[in-house]
């Protein structure tokens, strides 16, 4: 009965210090503000055109090995 008092304050406590935490408003001054205009912004377009030296990686289509079943009495997929 104690042990269960004690951890039924304790959570009420760290309940109401999480809620005291949220509610209370922070003053602090914005770190860093994002540049929004338009001189400051990424041409993508540029970087994939102008893109060089970069890894290649050679396809490989795997679908003959993984073919659709078909009936021995049809001849198609469909019912």
């Amino acid at each position: 009965m104690r042990r269960t008092t004690f951890a039924a304050i304790a959570a009420g406590a760290l309940i109401l210090a999480g809620i005291a935490g949220w509610a209370t408003p922070s003053n602090r001054p914005l770190q860093a503000k994002a540049s929004t205009s338009i001189k400051d912004q990424i041409d993508t377009f540029s970087m994939m055109t102008s893109a060089k030296d970069l890894p290649t990686d050679e396809f490989q289509g795997f679908s003959f090995v993984f073919s659709a079943p078909v009936a021995e009495d049809r001849s198609s997929l469909t019912p």
